[in-house]
C-alpha cells in the first residue's frame, strides 16, 4: 500500500510483500568491456550456476532486459547469505550479502547493510537494487 504511515491508523488495511533486496549482477569480458549477457555475445544460461548458501541448492537464473542498454541476472536476497556464482571455466565469485529487515511505516523493507564480492566491499549502506559487475 504505496504511501501507508502508521499515523494513518491503516496498517490493518496494508497489504506488505516479504521484504526482500534486488540484486542486479553484470557480467562483463575484462578485456572489451561488453556486457557478456547482451544480445549477441556467446551467453547461454546454462554457462553460468548460482548457489545461494540460504537454500542450500542453485538458484533459478533468468535475464531481466528491462533496461534498455544493459542486461542483468537479477536475484531477490531475503537475508544474510553467500552466493557462488559459476561461469563457464571460470574461477567461483562469491556475493555474501549482510543484511537486515526495518520497520518502514506499515509494512518491514530488506536493507542491505553490506555487499561483499571475492570478500572486496562493494558497498555498505547499499541501495535496495544494487548492481554487482563481476569481470571475467
Amino acid at each position: 500500500m504505496g504511501g501507508c504511515t502508521v499515523e494513518d491508523n491503516l496498517c490493518e488495511a496494508a497489504k506488505c510483500e516479504a521484504p526482500v533486496a534486488t540484486l542486479k549482477i553484470k557480467l562483463v569480458d575484462k578485456l572489451t568491456n561488453k556486457n557478456l549477457l547482451d544480445k549477441g555475445a556467446d551467453f547461454k544460461l546454462t554457462d553460468l550456476s548460482i548457489t545461494s548458501t540460504a537454500y542450500h541448492s542453485n538458484l533459478v537464473i533468468k535475464i531481466d532486459s528491462t533496461e534498455l542498454n544493459s542486461n542483468y541476472i537479477s536475484i531477490l536476497s531475503s537475508g544474510n547469505e553467500a552466493l557462488s556464482l559459476k561461469f563457464k571455466n571460470y574461477p567461483e565469485d562469491v556475493i555474501s550479502i549482510n543484511s537486515r529487515i526495518v520497520k518502514s511505516g506499515c509494512c518491514s523493507i530488506m536493507e542491505i547493510q553490506s555487499l561483499t564480492l571475492n570478500e572486496s566491499e562493494i558497498c555498505s549502506r547499499c541501495a535496495s537494487v544494487q548492481i554487482i559487475e563481476i569481470r571475467k
